[in-house]
């Protein structure tokens, strides 16, 4: 049954959750395969195309050589949208639960090793590992090198929902490391979802040509590449594709789903929807997006709307949006979800909000109930 188009408030509290965060690698070689033989054979075609042309025109050398340009440059734009260098995640110092472990105490000071058996025990591990294929690979956006991640369940039996993990932060902070690709992404891929998500360009630590983080401008094309990464996959249904993000990652979004009409569901949690008013709340926010943000000093307030999803919320496809917030976010204000809640009511935009009393920017106190709820959500609308 459809819920209505009246977004329900919901009160919660309760549940406690330590939060691990690391980091992990692997994947499914056919879908790699799959991916390397079609850009050959995409190659070749063009390549008998370049001959055939020749011999038809007989053109000289200089007309030969446009078409040899041309030919190279299709050739290079489709391999833009593949993995590579891939590894698994579960590799190195993260290949058993003993030896997670035993950086994490190493690496942390006062590494609390109770909370983290209490939040990722042994057994979950071991479960994750036996039953996802998890893997770091790289890949070009705008002919930037990008780091991504992808999860899925390991030889599925058929085409499954595609789904694209936005992160927080920027640039290197909100870096998704393993114990985080084995929190929500796992989840989500343990329900029978493939998880692509995308550092950003300006994140990397050891890739050249990394790119600026433009913190919702020209960065949102790295998230779009991962819909196109994910039409190679054979095992992926790109007719079922939703977007989820956290913090930044809901700003990243709304962006991408403008380009998205086909979009099935959106889970936005503690995001916000006008970036004007959030610095005026959180005045820290500024340097973060002069830093980031080109043109900041002299567009200030055409930067912020553009990058503002209330400004444009009939850009927005029609998917269901799931908003989750705690009332005590200390780094975006619930009102920024309520706000939104509001806006798409009148609007007519299918929605739902969830605010948990007291809860964190992180729902530390919900993470479970959460959890469930973006799990139904996309049960229901993927």
């Amino acid at each position: 049954m459809r819920s209505p188009t009246r977004s329900p408030i919901v009160h919660k509290m309760h549940y406690q959750h330590a939060s691990v965060r690391i980091f992990h690698l692997g994947f499914t070689r056919t879908a790699i395969t799959f991916a390397y033989f079609k850009n050959l054979l995409s190659v070749y075609k063009r390549v008998r195309l370049l001959i055939f042309i020749n011999r038809m025109f007989r053109m000289n050398r200089f007309g030969l050589l446009l078409i040899s340009f041309s030919v190279l440059l299709g050739a290079n734009a489709f391999a833009d949208s593949t993995m590579d260098e891939p590894q698994n995640c579960f590799r190195g110092p993260f290949e058993s639960y003993e030896k997670w472990e035993t950086v994490m105490n190493k690496k942390k000071p006062g590494f609390d090793i109770e909370a983290f058996h209490r939040a990722f025990p042994a057994e979950k591990f071991n479960q994750r590992k036996a039953e996802l294929d998890c893997t770091d690979f790289t890949y070009q956006s705008d002919q930037f090198n990008v780091e991504g991640f992808y999860l899925a369940p390991k030889s599925p039996e058929k085409q499954l929902p595609v789904v694209i993990f936005n992160r927080g932060g920027n640039a290197g902070f909100g870096y998704i490391v393993f114990g985080t690709k084995m929190d929500l992404p796992a989840e989500l891929a343990s329900e029978g979802d493939i998880v692509l998500g995308s550092q950003y360009r300006g994140a990397s630590r050891h890739l050249s040509n990394n790119g600026n983080d433009e913190f919702g401008g020209a960065d949102v094309n790295d998230v779009l590449a991962l819909i196109d990464i994910a039409k190679t996959l054979p095992q992926a249904d790109t007719s079922r594709i939703a977007l989820v993000g956290w913090s930044r990652g809901v700003m990243q979004s709304y962006l991408s789903a403008k380009q998205l009409p086909k979009l099935k569901a959106i889970v936005s949690i503690a995001g916000n929807a006008d970036l004007t008013q959030a610095v005026v709340w959180r005045p820290a926010m500024e340097k973060v997006y002069a830093a980031r943000i080109p043109d900041y000093a002299t567009q200030k307030h055409q930067r912020l709307a553009e990058r503002s999803v209330i400004n444009w919320l009939d850009k927005l496809p029609p998917a269901p949006i799931l908003m989750l917030h705690g009332t005590a976010d200390e780094r975006v204000s619930a009102e920024q979800s309520v706000l939104l809640a509001k806006a798409l009511n009148g609007a007519g935009h299918k929605n739902k909000l969830i605010l948990y009393d007291g809860d964190n920017h992180s729902l530390s106190n919900n993470r479970i109930q959460a959890f469930t709820e973006i799990k139904t959500w996309l049960n229901q609308y993927l």
